[in-house]
């Protein structure tokens, strides 16, 4: 808590912060369905879906496609999302606009759109007290009530409070939030660590909320702030019905102890120097990054929670799909020894919290309640009688630090802090946040540990892993400032450019949500065997399932937390500078895992993570590398089940020897081990993969100033494979160029192309001179000849079939739709330009035409269909002005491929040489590439985030009305490939 002078709000919050007020209504969120016509032809799709959808929840498993109901229907949230909290990879939680704690990823693969009202913060400003929420007082539980709510009419908290996003940060504004002509304003800001190129502190599981409680008026107010939390993961109805149909023990399952993490000069002072003296935390070398581990810890004060829930083994793997777990290790789940012919049917999902304060000084009182009842409405009347009328909770003489409370049923907490703020003064109170989950549990009953589970040292005892959450609420307490400081370094070179428009500025950091809302899961492990990092021991985890079976009692838990604290910013030092450089290894960095979609449940997506993996590549490097030499591991893989295919009912092989994967496999299998959960089409079939997974490589060595040996070594040979087979397989001619075949055989996965397309063969193209490119890098000269070869030979057949003299047709002229202009046509083009190689087309001005003649229809046409507001660039359009019917995806826009589109505009603008004799020419073209490629964009940002409401769950496409399909989606991260180097 700090005294300091009002200041304005405008120092407080970026001026490029995207900014929405309460106020704002919540656009109805609509799911995008076929027309009449449509349905009827695609009757046998819908009951072949609805059949898998169907097998799939009847045996435990979440299919691919989060679909439920007669109707197949997604989960169908409320609008207007904000930021997330969390790092990247140990489980977020989705907040809304107004506060609401309400999307909830914190274990592998489930989706859980649930806002819990008991999350919430609540102030009191002299004799009146508020929720700081909006929620319509029918939308609350009954027992919840007695408390008031920020939407009565007495304190209408919507009309005076403001939202403004910057991911990863974001501030709310209330003025005057109890109503009482107080003088006093709240800025209550939110910040996680998401600090680029940092793989320690970025993988943490917390968020830090700071108050700036700023006294406008003449005279001292006393300010209380409480916040209140359920003892749950988000789980819905289904998730509780799950966990009684499969617990059958009497145990509790929810567990709070209050603790006190404080300095008292002796005993925890005592620990802490041993720990940063030696033994298994000693030897951190690497740089200082976001504060030095020595940084002094924070004296906290706090309430841990345990909450677990058991799951029902929904896939049993093969024996050649084991994740390696030996005998008896603490992460198996299995009883004896660790076979796959003797698992349990069932295993726990456990996730401990914690809240965590500063402990109280002569400034500031800190009181909590723990344990209480949020479906008994006494004791939730209580608890607000106690903080309205004194401004701090009731001391209760079983909340004693240490002492537990279990229940099998519901379970809250509560901590609030109190002070006074002085006339013309501004006050801070921070809140910590955390939760850990240190196993990543899928559907095979097995787990790995997740990345920030290797900070925390091997627990003495099963017990002793209780004291993680409350360690990370105190790192994030201490180091939360530094965060701070690193975000800002990084965005304000952005943010104070005068080269890009605002609205781009907050929305280019902004879609970064989804790398630590995409279901994000970053596990310590090589091709899904856990990285031996000494003693034989898993860190950070214990007892069976890898989470403490009790709470620590006594003295135990107290004495635990700040040593453990502090060892483990000595191990995130350590870890992080061993991963700089590191080449993708993933025994240093392990492997990174995201969803396609927050309803398409596959990780790794390999065809949409190409455009998506700008974000990562730039911010960090070293998680796409993994990314890529898991993608080169899976060439090599085989699986030989026979699976029916969901597009048209054949049967196909899942994985086939030298195909690159679809996918890196489902949360509800064995994920990495057990590839390709797609069962749409036969993705051993798809065209554009290998050329995707070629290119990608080229983008990250594109520096020949840095050793990046070890990676190509481990990727050269699979890059060959696949290539070499897609042109063994569809270049049947022996000409260079490979051909669609009639069916949708690329991430068009509806949209048929056949013989040469625009999409496919100029992939195809960009990659042969990325081969070639490479193998002379590998020292193997005749091979770079001979994929340049075939790459001209391609290049020269792609531009004489397909150019028509105002751009490049979508697929040879005669077949099917081939007339149409496609978005998406220079994605090929686009991506010689991100790697600096040859151009596909074979004349600039070819690229320069073929982008006017999209921008003209798919955006400026488009835009007039769409009621003369932008909306993106749609798919495919035809020469008269209409829109391509030919399919669901042809009349759909796709935000992400929008976003690549932008990103071509900006790129063929920087080719544009301007040679000062040429009048201006040269000038306007470039002005006009760059205006045009911002203003494609735009259209994602003002149709998707202001007008439909898709804000920070940007889905994968939206029709003419603006309904969506796959909200929540990977490819918009593409608006990084908009950032271009200098």
């Amino acid at each position: 808590m700090s005294y300091l002078p009002p200041s304005t709000r405008s120092a407080r919050i970026p001026a490029d912060a995207w900014t929405l007020p309460f106020s704002t209504a919540d656009p109805k969120i609509q799911v995008s369905r076929p027309g009449i016509l449509d349905t009827i032809k695609l009757l046998p799709l819908a009951r072949r879906v609805g059949s898998y959808v169907y097998r799939e929840h009847r045996a435990g498993r979440t299919p691919i496609f989060d679909l439920n109901g007669i109707t197949l229907d997604p989960p169908v949230p409320r609008s207007n999302a904000g930021v997330p909290i969390g790092g990247i990879g140990g489980g977020a939680i989705g907040r809304g606009i107004r506060g609401e704690f309400r999307r909830w990823s914190l274990t592998p693969g489930r989706y859980r759109h649930s806002i819990v009202q008991t999350n919430n913060f609540s102030v009191k400003i002299g004799d009146k007290s508020t929720v700081l929420s909006s929620e319509k007082l029918s939308d609350v539980p009954a027992p919840l009530r007695s408390w008031t709510w920020g939407s009565s009419p007495e304190v209408d908290l919507s009309s005076r409070s403001t939202y403004h996003a910057l991911f990863p940060r974001s501030w709310t504004v209330y003025s005057d939030p109890t109503n009482n002509d107080t003088g006093v304003e709240i800025i209550a800001k939110q910040v996680s660590p998401f600090i680029p190129d940092n793989y320690s502190d970025s993988s943490l599981p917390c968020c830090v909320f700071e108050f700036s409680i700023i006294n406008n008026s003449g005279k001292d107010q006393e300010v209380s702030i409480m916040q209140t939390w359920e003892n749950n993961d988000g789980g819905d109805e289904k998730d509780e019905a799950e966990h009684r149909r499969n617990d059958f023990s009497s145990s509790s399952r929810r567990h709070s102890s209050l603790f006190e993490a404080v300095d008292d000069g002796q005993n925890n002072k005592k620990n802490e120097t041993k720990s940063a003296g030696g033994g298994f935390f000693s030897g951190s070398k690497g740089p200082r990054d976001v504060n030095a581990a020595t940084t002094a810890l924070v004296d906290g004060v706090g309430i841990s929670m345990r909450h677990t829930r058991r799951r029902k083994i929904a896939y049993e793997k093969g024996p050649d799909e084991r994740m390696s777990i030996p005998t008896n290790d603490p992460l198996c789940s299995c009883p004896g020894a660790c076979s796959p012919l003797k698992l349990a049917s069932t295993y726990e999902e456990k996730v401990n919290f914690s809240l965590a304060v500063p402990k109280s000084t002569d400034a500031v009182d800190v009181t909590t309640c723990v344990g209480f009842d949020p479906s008994d409405a006494y004791k939730c009347e209580q608890l607000w009688a106690s903080f309205s009328s004194e401004g701090c909770l009731e001391k209760k003489s079983s909340d004693v630090p240490g002492s537990v409370k279990s229940t099998n049923g519901l379970q809250a907490n509560a901590v609030c802090q109190k002070t006074t703020v002085k006339a013309g003064c501004t006050s801070t109170l921070v809140f910590a946040l955390a939760w850990d989950s240190p196993l990543a549990m899928f559907g095979s009953g097995e787990g790995l540990p997740r990345r920030h589970s290797v900070f925390f040292p091997p627990p003495s005892s099963p017990s002793a892993a209780s004291t993680n959450a409350p360690a990370l609420a105190l790192i994030a307490l201490t180091k939360y400032k530094a965060w701070e400081k690193a975000i800002e370094d990084w965005q304000n070179p952005v943010l104070t450019s005068s080269e890009y428009p605002g609205w781009f500025k907050n929305q280019l950091f902004n879609e970064l949500y989804y790398l630590t809302d995409g279901g994000c899961v970053w596990v310590d492990s090589s091709k899904a065997v856990k990285n031996d990092r000494g003693n034989g021991e898993v860190r950070g985890v214990g007892g069976v399932g890898g989470v403490a079976a009790t709470m620590d009692r006594g003295e135990g838990m107290e004495a635990g937390i700040r040593p453990v604290a502090f060892a483990a910013m000595k191990k995130m030092e350590e870890l992080n500078a061993e991963a700089q450089g590191a080449q993708g290894d993933l025994s240093k960095i392990g492997e990174f895992l995201y969803l396609e979609g927050h309803e398409y449940i596959m990780y790794n997506t390999s065809d949409v993570h190409f455009y998506a993996s700008f974000a990562l590549a730039k911010l960090f490097p070293q998680l796409q590398l993994s990314v890529l030499r898991d993608y080169a591991h899976s060439v090599f893989m085989e699986d030989a089940e026979e699976r029916k295919l969901l597009g048209e009912g054949e049967r196909a092989l899942r994985k086939v020897n030298g195909a690159l994967v679809h996918d890196l496999g489902s949360p509800s299998e064995a994920p990495i081990l057990k590839v390709n959960a797609y069962n749409f089409q036969d993705v051993s079939r798809w065209k554009d993969l290998p050329s995707k997974f070629v290119l990608m490589i080229v983008r990250e060595v594109s520096d020949e100033t840095k050793d990046m040996s070890s990676f190509l070594s481990a990727v050269w040979p699979a890059m060959q494979s696949c290539m070499d087979r897609a042109a063994k397989l569809w270049d049947v001619e022996g000409s260079g160029m490979i051909k669609n075949e009639g069916f949708p055989d690329q991430t068009y996965d509806v949209w048929i192309a056949d013989g040469v397309s625009a999409y496919t063969g100029g992939l195809w193209v960009a990659a042969l001179f990325g081969m070639s490119k490479i193998a002379a890098r590998m020292g193997d000269m005749e091979k770079s000849l001979l994929y340049s070869d075939k790459a001209k030979k391609a290049k020269t057949i792609w531009n004489d079939i397909l150019w028509n003299g105002k751009y490049f047709n979508y697929s040879e002229k005669g077949r099917y739709n081939s007339g149409s202009i496609m978005a998406d046509q220079l994605c090929g083009q686009w991506w010689t330009r991100v790697c600096d190689l040859p151009s596909v087309c074979d004349d600039d001005e070819k690229a320069r035409k073929s982008l006017k003649s999209i921008y003209d229809a798919n955006v400026m046409q488009w835009k007039e269909i769409s009621g003369g507001v932008l909306n993106g660039a749609v798919n495919g359009m035809k020469t008269d002005g209409t829109v391509d019917g030919s399919c669901l995806q042809s009349m759909e826009v796709w935000t992400g491929t929008t976003y690549g589109l932008a990103s071509e505009f900006l790129h063929e603008a920087n080719m544009v040489e301007d040679s000062g004799n040429d009048g201006g020419s040269a000038a306007a073209t470039k002005k006009m590439l760059r205006e045009a490629g911002f203003e494609t964009a735009r259209g994602i940002r003002e149709a998707g985030w202001d007008r439909f409401g898709y804000s920070f769950a940007t889905p994968e496409a939206w029709d003419g009305t603006g309904a969506y399909r796959s909200l929540g989606y990977m490819r918009p991260l593409c608006i990084w490939s908009m950032l271009l180097e200098k």
